[in-house]
């Protein structure tokens, strides 16, 4: 009975894995590569269902997101950087990533980094309410497990969890304290194990010393997921690299 219990959990468990893998891997190719730094940019079909994708399972607001992150950047582990494990240390960025961010995005300071970016017709419209967009997702998820409140409160359980307080807050909290340097004299380090995880993202000493580079590996041995997708996408020709890069 116990092992049926236990086996029952970690299968849904599993799937909640997979979906915060999904929406981790699209935080870093759209979020995080294409509308911040602006180093790959996908067919429109492609970016509205990536929109969407990022509507139905986080609810983020894509300029907000953006504005915060090229803050970091601008300020990293200096005064002002929003999330920097050196200045508030690891463990409030290791938990409590998301309230830092949220508390960010209030800043006109901060959303003035992305003043250049504009709402897509798709934003203003379908995917303009977080709210709406999480209450479907979940419905959605309600409908796909044959309408089972326990399936669905375990998937969504383990996804909201490793997304929100593991798999970014690795990002910005560990892999600014802890791992190895191929560049010395930028910040953050690479973790080849978080790396895996997050779709590349551990290779943070990587992005910072070239965020433009849409891919975040330099090593052989070094593993980036989001760069793979992209590249596939690329040979299929529904993503375009700049001409420079």
């Amino acid at each position: 009975m116990l092992y049926n219990i236990l086996g029952y959990f970690f299968f849904y468990a599993l799937l909640g894995f997979i979906l915060a893998e999904a929406a981790t891997l699209l935080t870093t190719v759209y979020l995080h590569r294409s509308t911040t730094h602006c180093s790959v940019k996908f067919h429109p079909r492609v970016e509205f269902f990536m929109q969407g994708g990022l509507w139905l399972t986080t609810g983020i607001n894509r300029i907000e997101w953006a504005a915060v992150h090229r803050y970091h950047h601008n300020h990293t582990d200096v005064d002002g950087d929003p999330h920097s494990p050196i200045l508030l240390g690891l463990w409030a960025v290791q938990l409590g990533n998301l309230f830092l961010y949220r508390k960010a995005a209030k800043r006109p300071e901060v959303l003035a980094c992305a003043k250049n970016i504009k709402p897509t017709l798709a934003e203003e419209t379908i995917f303009k309410s977080p709210k709406v967009g999480l209450a479907v997702g979940i419905g959605l998820l309600y409908m796909l497990v044959g309408f089972r409140f326990w399936p669905t409160l375990i998937i969504a359980g383990t996804h909201t969890f490793l997304y929100l307080f593991f798999l970014n807050n690795l990002i910005n909290g560990w892999c600014h304290v802890r791992g190895y340097k191929n560049f010395k004299n930028k910040p953050a380090f690479n973790n080849r194990l978080i790396a895996w995880i997050t779709m590349g993202e551990g290779l943070h000493n990587n992005h910072h010393h070239k965020p433009g580079n849409p891919s975040l590996r330099y090593k052989w041995s070094e593993v980036d997921l989001g760069w793979i997708f992209i590249r596939l996408l690329c040979s299929l020709k529904l993503a375009t690299l700049p001409t420079s890069r």
